[in-house]
């Protein structure tokens, strides 16, 4: 037993390495708060099973709360399973619901040489164990609060104990295999199926050619399925009133599901070709990023191309492998959503398939080279391998890693890791909470461009600071126009401020009701600076930097002639369009300008400086126009940023 228990400490080493690694990069990258909407849905969903509900009711005024992904229809709860909001919940019981994903990467790295040990040796587990220490993308997502950290453990503890069942078809086995298998699919039920399906029919096989001696085993491993299966069909019938209905159906209808012509969030409809791209672009996210090697992640790989020389019981292992990821391939091809973010998120799970056959390919390449080359033994070979394994690793952390999170002429928050990731920040409710405002709601307007799918998802960093019963002592609120009115209805006894900026800079203004109009008050200043804290400004005309009296002159005759609460960069943009209509070119580039100064999507800026130029050519500024060009001649590799017009001239 003390054998079987044993992991040697190359493992212990790497799981050490992985917990702080993830930790630090959670604090120092991600402020120990969840950025991507997905991740605060679920963090809220967390809450409300830790106030003992399931559900909680819709809040007054239930418009000013809408969030991305969260449901809002009398029910307030978020549009994912129960698996990883239950997990969280243990998090938020600690007050630490960012140790969830950095502790879970950690035992991950122990089941991957478990694994390895027990479908091929100790020492393909404990190489194994090492690259999955060193995997860039590992590590980064694993430093983030999504769902897919959680969920690759549970899969490859499902992994683990369905390759145990084969050898020894224990009941311990069962449960153990099912316990994996029912938390993946309560967490990511898609994946779940997708990966276990190869190894599902492998152990049927098995079972149905040898029933007696595994019956005990296979009827675990279902018992304890179903007693998951149960649980999801519990909560799907409390929330989304039906067993088999699914959250997102309630969130977005039927267009969200699987298959050819359905658009989601897109506006194009899904289709082979679509769903052929976004596999190959998922593909090459993991080529650059798995690993972070130069040329490709999967060079470790090549070796078991050498087909003849791989023994024959290993070659059926590293096919059965394979196979569970060429299933999740199979399956993500029906789905428009495939899109890259964090690495190819869809295919996170996969990792352990790809760490056990990177770990064969080094073990087997010393052995091939040695055959190969005659000259060259297998000492010899082993030691070329290390060598150049310590040079991969170096080039992915000091050279791939930093050009991923600090890419450079791209100020994009979905891009940047370092400049408030997916448009959140802390600095915001920090900057806020230190004025104090007592009992008060915020209303938040961003200046940005709507996000054409979440029309409701900039005002993330206030969001995530609210309970689900709204009862903190700052609360948040999206922008609703005229229909803000309703708050102070609903919350009478508070102070009501209303926050127009962006990430970095805003306005802070008191509100009044008066009769059936809100008056604003003066904007509050703080002297406050530092990187904890924005800027709160008292003037519109800040947000911008000024570069000449022509263009401070201009925003003044703009603040002017519309209420400042409208200007935005989507109003800039449209204002310059006529302005153009209008052949007034030098208005129009000043428009742009101004909307360039403050958006970040790399799409908006594309579009903003394709007008650009002609406006200055139109003015006599031919040479800025050219220099634009230059800059954004070709879409792919386009610098949208640090382009004159902001940078002022």
């Amino acid at each position: 037993m003390q054998k079987k228990i044993n992991i040697p400490w190359p493992v212990i080493a790497c799981a050490l390495f992985v917990f702080i690694f993830t930790n630090l990069f959670s604090f120092f990258i991600f402020n120990h708060i969840p950025r991507v909407h997905d991740e605060i849905d679920n963090l809220f969903q967390a809450k409300i099973f830790k106030s003992g509900k399931v559900y909680v009711p819709s809040p007054c005024a239930k418009e000013s709360f809408d969030f991305p992904h969260m449901i809002n229809n009398g029910k307030w709860y978020s549009q994912y399973t129960p698996g990883y909001p239950f997990l969280l919940l243990l998090g938020l019981l600690l007050q630490a619901p960012w140790l969830v994903n950095p502790l879970f990467a950690a035992l991950s790295i122990i089941l991957f040489y478990f694994l390895g040990k027990e479908i091929f040796n100790s020492k393909i587990g404990i190489l194994a164990a090492v690259l999955g220490g060193v995997s860039i993308w590992f590590l980064v997502m694993s430093s983030t609060m999504m769902s897919h950290t959680s969920s690759l453990f549970f899969t490859s503890f499902f992994l683990l104990f369905v390759f145990r069942s084969l050898k020894n078809p224990s009941i311990s086995n069962g449960l153990f295999a099912g316990l994996g298998f029912g938390m993946a699919f309560l967490i990511r039920p898609y994946n779940a199926l997708l990966l276990s399906f190869p190894f599902l029919i492998y152990y049927a096989v098995k079972l149905i050619r040898d029933l007696k001696k595994r019956l005990k085993n296979a009827s675990a491993f279902v018992l304890i399925t179903l007693a998951f299966l149960s649980v999801l069909l519990i909560y799907n019938q409390m929330t989304n009133g039906h067993p088999l209905r699914m959250g997102y159906l309630v969130s977005y209808g039927e267009e969200h599901n699987l298959g050819f012509g359905r658009m989601g969030y897109t506006d194009i409809p899904h289709s082979p070709f679509l769903g052929t791209l976004n596999i190959g672009e998922s593909l090459g996210a993991m080529n650059n990023h798995f690993f972070g090697w130069p040329f490709s992640s999967f060079l470790a790989l090549l070796p078991l191309l050498w087909v003849t020389k791989i023994n024959r019981e290993n070659r059926k292992k590293d096919t059965l492998l394979f196979a569970g990821f060429l299933s999740m391939m199979v399956g993500w091809y029906f789905y428009w959503g495939t899109h890259v973010f964090v690495g190819a998120r869809m295919f996170f799970e996969a990792i352990p398939i790809f760490l056990l056959l990177s770990a064969r390919g080094i073990i087997e390449l010393p052995r091939l080279l040695s055959d190969k080359f005659k000259k060259l033994n297998q000492l010899m070979a082993k030691k070329i391998t290390i060598g150049v394994l310590i040079i991969l690793v170096a080039y992915a952390f000091f050279i791939r890693f930093p050009a991923w999170i600090w890419p450079s002429d791209n100020e994009w928050y979905y891009k940047n890791f370092t400049n408030n990731f997916a448009g959140v920040t802390p600095n915001i409710h920090h900057t806020l909470s230190s004025i104090p405002l007592e009992r008060s709601l915020i209303i938040m307007k961003f200046l940005y461009h709507p996000f054409e799918s979440f029309p409701d998802g900039w005002w993330s960093s206030g969001f995530l600071h609210n309970d689900p019963f709204i009862k903190g002592n700052i609360i948040y609120a999206k922008d609703k126009g005229e229909n803000n009115i309703k708050l102070f209805q609903c919350f009478p006894k508070r102070e009501i401020y209303f926050y127009l900026g962006t990430l970095e800079k805003g306005m802070l203004m008191p509100l009044k009701k008066a009769e059936n109009n809100i008056l604003y008050g003066e904007p509050i200043s703080l002297d406050k600076n530092g990187k904890r804290y924005i800027e709160l400004i008292d003037s519109p005309k800040k947000f911008f930097k000024v570069y000449s009296s022509d263009f401070g002159n201009f925003l003044d005759s703009v603040y002017e002639k519309n209420n400042f609460l409208d200007i935005d960069v989507f109003k800039l943009i449209e204002l310059g369009s006529l302005s153009i209509k209008n052949r007034n070119y030098r208005e129009a580039a000043f428009y742009f300008e101004a909307a360039l100064q403050i958006e970040k999507k790399p799409e908006i800026r594309y579009r903003v400086l394709c007008q650009l130029p002609a406006c200055y050519f139109k003015t006599g500024k031919a040479l800025e126009a050219r220099m634009v060009l230059e800059k954004i001649h070709d879409y792919e590799k386009g610098k949208y940023f640090n382009v004159i017009p902001e940078k002022g001239f």
